[in-house]
Parts: C-alpha cells; structure tokens; sequence
C-alpha cells in the first residue's frame, strides 16, 4: 500500500501540529498558572484584620517575594508561591501596614482603644482547607510565621 503525500500536505500538518501544541501549551499554563513562572505551586490563604473589636478593609496588594508573587485581594484572600516561605510579616510589608508584635496599623501596645480590651496585638490561625478544618488559635508568632496552605489568619489590636 503506497501513500502519496504532496509537500502541501506535509507542511499543512506540520502547520496545524505547531498551532495546536501552541493552544495546548497555553491552556495548560491558563489551568496551571504556577507552572509557567518557576515559583512552584501557589498557596492559597485568607487574613482578617481587627482594631478595637472592629474588622479593616485590607488594601489590595501584589509584590514580588521570594522570587514569586504574593497577591492580596481586598476580601483578605491571599495567594502566595509555597515554596517561597513567604512570612505574614512579609505579606503586611506587600500592602505597606504597619504590623509587629506591638504594633498594627496605627494602634501601638498600650494605646487604649477603650477599657473592654487588652491593648494588644495578637495572631491567631485556623485552617480553611475541605475536610480539615482547625478552629482559630493563638500563636505566639507575629512577623516571622510562614503561611501555609489553607491558613486562616486573625491579626488583631484590642
């Protein structure tokens, strides 16, 4: 059985191939958009911020850390590159507040926001991911506590 296949032929399929690999290759990186940067895979976490009993708008941020990319969204959802060990002091620096273990935004240990709280700063973490849910707790790390995937984080002065 013989085939006879022109050069049009051959270079219309060699056209195609090359088009399709391309749309393939980018729907891939669409789907997975931390395999194309290098960065790793990409951690997913949410942070709320309090003062004086009441929760705070967090300004929408993005900055380069750990040679990733750290993104915060206004509902305090935050996506960061795993590998990176990106801490919370670094996400703060990112949407430039103010935070350590004495101070947040403008509230510094010892600034009375009233006589029903303790003055203080504090962080607590819970879990968010499917199926393993951990209640918030306090930790005794301010600045220097790497996120992990599926953190709930409260960052309060009260």
């Amino acid at each position: 059985m013989k085939i006879d296949v022109t050069k049009q032929q051959i270079a219309t399929i060699f056209i195609v191939l090359i088009f399709g690999g391309s749309a393939i290759v980018y729907a891939i990186s669409a789907a997975f958009p931390e395999a194309g940067d290098g960065a790793g895979p990409i951690g997913e976490a949410f942070l709320e911020v309090h003062t004086c009993g009441e929760q705070r708008e967090i300004p929408a941020s993005e900055g380069e850390v750990g040679g990733g990319t750290v993104t915060v969204s206004e509902d305090g959802s935050l996506a960061f590159p795993t590998e990176a060990g990106v801490t919370l002091g670094q996400v703060f620096d990112v949407m430039n507040i103010t935070f350590s273990s004495t101070e947040l935004l403008e509230y510094e240990n010892n600034n009375m926001c009233n006589t029903t709280y303790s003055n203080e700063v504090s962080v607590s973490r819970g879990r968010m991911i499917e199926g393993m849910e951990e209640p918030v707790r306090p930790i005794n790390q301010y600045r220097s506590y790497s996120l992990e995937h599926g953190d709930y984080i409260v960052v309060r002065y009260d």
